[in-house]
């Protein structure tokens, strides 16, 4: 399965989660399985994730891959002028 990074869209800070989650990174087979995934990763937030991106980062996930919820900003806002912000 491919690898996807679960991300808030640009300019969407109204879906910050009160948990702090603000991303995942996940294997799953298309991007609405990965949302799936991500939610399924916070079980007691009902669906954190809801309305996020999933941007597919790699063709499959190496041996020894675990799925992980990142907290705080996965693409920090030092990045956000080579994002076109």
């Amino acid at each position: 399965m491919a690898l996807f990074l679960i991300h808030r869209p640009r300019g969407a800070d109204h879906l910050k989660n009160p948990a702090g989650l603000h991303g995942a990174l996940v294997d799953a087979a298309n991007g609405p399985a990965a949302i799936a995934a991500a939610n399924a990763l916070a079980p007691g937030l009902n669906a954190p994730f809801a309305d996020y991106t999933a941007t597919q980062v790699a063709a499959t996930a190496q041996g020894g891959f675990v799925a992980a919820l990142i907290e705080g900003e996965v693409v920090g806002t030092a990045y956000q002028t080579r994002r076109g912000a």
